[in-house]
């Protein structure tokens, strides 16, 4: 299975965003436990011709019939469709089997294998387009990438490609003609239906090749059809018979401005006693181990905080943990290695700690503590030297999560915002989200005016921010959108319509709907960058991506009694990611392409910054699923 990952930029962030990295990586919560629970329902249906198919070079193909296709862009859209879905026998019988044969076809085309050894489902002609009728345009040449994208017209002409002639046609599209341990071709399924005799089936389609030595990536959707096998032995498999691709997307990556990253955290954590006991075991384990009075959370939502804690320039660490164990301040050493002092700073704190914040709350210069925990909101202030006191215990705000820090009210100093989720469940105990798609049942926010002296007093209410006050909130970030000086708050809510609250001094005005910005679905993070340079900040928002959702929603028996608009909301929410640009005039649009930044995986935080320093924001998804030992069985 997959792992989470998580990774962490050496530079600091100015206060009022310190914690959009905070909510934005580090959270597994207990929402995509559900959503798997209920059977994902929905994925990231690109709308797109399901009967057209793709193109080839002359030299091995004979010619079909001129068809005229959908323009690319109704090819990939961003807006999620309904398929006539099969029932679930149809997409249980056939889902493993054509999930193998996209192994085996991507295996032929990273070999190049001649007719002899190409898979069983590759033995008939292939209906596609014919590749002489590409429009390949460049959209962008930077220092460090360009992206081409190859594009059907309007007029594409199908042909009848031989099965070697398909699969060379491919490779040269692709770019693995040169052999390479770095290629990779990778086939996603997340449709499938039959109309007795053939299956129709939708996948994301992803590469990595070579260019001039240079790597290439490249992504579509496609559409293929299969011809169902006459016989019932074991040994038969469905026939590639069509394959429609009509828009490729291709980044070109300059070798010399390759962005890359090594894995250095035990060479800076592995001088302590922690990494080996604590860091380097799982919850499989600590759940067998610790008391459960103790509030182990099985999940291991728990955050990190990054702020200069002894002001000496240099960044440090905090990593919350589990109930049961200690909560861990790692101080930064010259040579870049991390020491732990969480005992000395008084901040080993042993209740389960859900988030954390490093930031300057008293306006001394340096970097007070704020936890999320079981049992109580704590602040804690720091002396200066990274040794801290417990000066506030909101014991009515236990159960938070994902704390944010912003100066709404322009007054100098920073306020707090806790989110709540699930509130009042109880450990082992998590509330049925209800309605699934629009819950109503979740924890209720919080937002802490900073009184001065390291006094919060609670003015959600009266600022606006009661109003749905109910959702599954996951993440908070701040930013000022409409370039008017104050900074305005968007929540990406779990289960549910996501909020976009606009400030107008000291009062939220709840512009969701009206802004385009809502993005109903399975909300994990937002992250915000003026990304175009435009001069208004743009939105993205990580989500659920679901292929496996995507398959049972299309099923004619799921739910048949759902009306359309609850399903298309079902498909829209684990569509995957969602990139909205700002308009300037208050408005968001969805500009979201699903084989590039909709395609996320099962993401969790995300984070613009510009990695390679072009001047150009870049995009980092964290995504993946508990990690646990790989039993096979899946």
């Amino acid at each position: 299975m997959d792992s989470i990952r998580f990774s962490l930029f050496p530079d600091g962030w100015p206060q009022g965003l310190a914690s959009a990295w905070n909510e934005g990586m580090t959270r597994i919560v207990g929402g995509g436990v559900l959503s798997l629970c209920l059977l994902l329902a929905g994925c990231s249906q690109e709308t797109g011709p399901t009967e057209k198919v793709d193109k080839m070079k002359k030299s091995a193909v004979s010619e079909g019939v001129v068809e005229a296709v959908p323009s690319a862009e109704s090819s990939v859209s961003n807006k999620a469709i309904v398929n006539e879905g099969d029932s679930k026998e149809t997409v249980s019988q056939w889902s493993a089997v054509i999930k193998s044969q996209w192994k085996e076809i991507a295996t032929a085309l990273l070999n190049g294998d001649e007719a002899a050894t190409l898979p069983d489902s590759l033995q008939l002609p292939v209906q596609m387009f014919d590749s002489e009728t590409l429009q390949s345009k460049e959209l962008h040449h930077g220092r460090s990438v360009r992206v081409t994208e190859v594009r059907v017209p309007e007029t594409g002409k199908t042909i009848q490609a031989t099965p070697q002639a398909f699969v060379a046609d491919l490779r040269e599209r692709l770019s693995i003609i040169e052999i390479d341990a770095q290629n990779s071709v990778h086939l996603k399924l997340f449709s499938i239906n039959s109309d007795g005799e053939t299956l129709k089936t939708r996948q994301r389609l992803t590469a990595k090749g070579l260019i001039g030595k240079k790597p290439a990536h490249s992504s579509a959707v496609v559409d293929a059809i299969w011809q169902l096998p006459s016989s019932a032995a074991e040994s038969a498999v469905p026939r590639l018979i069509e394959w429609s691709m009509p828009l490729l997307m291709r980044n070109e990556l300059s070798r010399d401005e390759k962005v890359s990253f090594d894995d250095i955290t035990g060479n800076v954590l592995g001088g302590n006693a922690s990494w080996n006991e604590q860091l380097q075991i799982g919850m499989n384990t600590w759940r067998r181990q610790i008391e459960r009075s103790l509030n182990p959370d099985f999940l291991g939502y728990h955050g990190l905080a990054v702020g200069d804690v002894n002001g000496d320039g240099l960044e440090d660490l905090y990593v919350c943990q589990p109930g049961g164990l200690p909560n861990l301040l790692f101080r930064q050493e010259q040579d870049g290695t991390l020491v732990d002092i969480s005992a000395d700073a008084r901040v080993d704190w042993l209740d389960n700690t859900t988030g954390s914040l490093l930031v300057d709350l008293d306006n001394d210069g340096d970097a007070d503590l704020a936890l999320a925990t079981r049992t109580a909101f704590l602040i804690m202030e720091n002396d200066g030297k990274g040794k801290f006191s417990l000066v506030e215990r909101l014991t009515n705000l236990g159960m938070g999560y994902s704390p944010s820090a912003a100066d709404y009210d322009l007054d100098g100093d920073l306020d707090l915002l806790v989110l709540r989720y699930a509130a009042d469940g109880k450990v082992g105990d998590f509330p049925t989200p209800h309605p699934f798609h629009s819950a109503r049942n979740g924890g209720a926010n919080v937002l802490l005016q900073n009184q001065g002296g390291l006094s919060f007093l609670d003015v959600t209410d009266e600022t606006g921010l009661g109003v749905e006050n109910y959702r599954f909130s996951f993440a908070a970030s701040w930013e000022d959108y409409d370039n008017d000086g104050d900074v305005d708050l968007y929540i990406a809510n779990d289960f549910g319509p996501n909020q976009l609250f606009r400030s107008e001094g000291e009062y939220f005005v709840d512009e969701s709907s009206e802004s385009g910005s809502q993005d109903w679905g399975f909300g994990m993070s937002a992250t915000w960058a003026d990304y175009d340079r435009d001069g208004f900040m743009d939105l993205y928002v990580s989500s659920m991506f679901s292929g496996a959702g995507n398959q049972v929603v299309a099923q004619s028996d799921f739910n048949a009694n759902m009306p359309e608009e609850t399903r298309s909301r079902y498909l829209k929410m684990v569509r995957g990611n969602t990139l909205l640009k700002n308009s300037g005039q208050g408005q968001f649009e969805d500009l979201t392409s699903p084989m590039a930044e909709g395609f996320g995986g099962w993401a969790w935080g995300a984070k613009f910054a510009d990695f390679n320093n072009d001047g150009w924001e870049d995009l980092y998804v964290a995504n993946g699923y508990i990690s646990q030992p790989d039993t096979d069985d899946l």
